[in-house]
């Protein structure tokens, strides 16, 4: 008599998907829209305005690779004076490729 012992194993359980949250450019997109939009009047930018360069500083940041020291210091940004602080943490070619593509969002 021949026994044959098989056995199943079950690997690991895959984990838990990541809770999907705004990503960190995303984050300091809206951090540095907001300190934007806080100086404006109570009427300020219209709102697609407001989405159109949200969503170009939201690219130019993952384009472009911002660090996590950028993207925190834009995030913590309370108002538009903060960001100089913040400037000096993006490489001469990110802050070019942002100012370039606000000024060609500026003439549309």
């Amino acid at each position: 008599m021949v026994v044959v012992l098989v056995a199943c194993s079950h690997g690991d359980a895959p984990p838990p998907a990541a809770p999907r949250g705004p990503t960190a450019c995303e984050r300091a997109a809206d951090s540095m829209v907001g300190a934007m939009l806080a100086r404006l009047p109570a009427s300020g930018a219209p709102t697609e305005q407001a989405d159109a360069l949200r969503r170009l500083i939201r690219v130019r940041c993952e384009q472009d690779g911002w660090s996590a020291d950028a993207t925190r210091c834009l995030i913590a940004m309370q108002k538009l004076d903060d960001a100089a602080p913040c400037a000096k943490l993006l490489t001469d070619d990110q802050q070019a490729a942002l100012v370039r593509d606000q000024e060609a969002h500026q003439r549309l």
